[in-house]
Order: C-alpha cells, then sequence, then structure tokens
C-alpha cells in the first residue's frame, strides 16, 4: 500500500511511511521555526513549497 505525500509530492511505500510522516513532522516545524507566523492551513507559495520540498529530495528523506 502506497500514500502520497503532500510536501515531496512521491508516492511512499507502507513499510516507510511512519520515517517519512516523521520528517514530515520535521520539516513543518522547520518551517514554523523560520516563520513562526505560519500556520498549516495556511497558503503558501509556490516558492517555499519548492523549497522544503527540494530539502526533502535533497536528503531522500
Amino acid at each position: 500500500m502506497k500514500y502520497r505525500c503532500q510536501i515531496c509530492g512521491r508516492d511512499i511505500d507502507d513499510y516507510a511511511s511512519l520515517a517519512h510522516i516523521k520528517a514530515e513532522e520535521y520539516l513543518l516545524e522547520l518551517i514554523k521555526k523560520d516563520h513562526p507566523e505560519w500556520a498549516k492551513d495556511d497558503k503558501t507559495c509556490h516558492k517555499c513549497i519548492e523549497y522544503y520540498r527540494k530539502l526533502v529530495k535533497e536528503n531522500e528523506i
């Protein structure tokens, strides 16, 4: 079974899902640290999304 990651857009296998979810949570913490005014429900600009997706991809999280 797979699910699509909302941050990086990749399909994640069930066996790796817990590690990937923890990485997503870490990334959300990074975003909040960089931008404390941001909330999950707020809109996010495309440039910012691509920046954090790049972090995930480069680190193979």
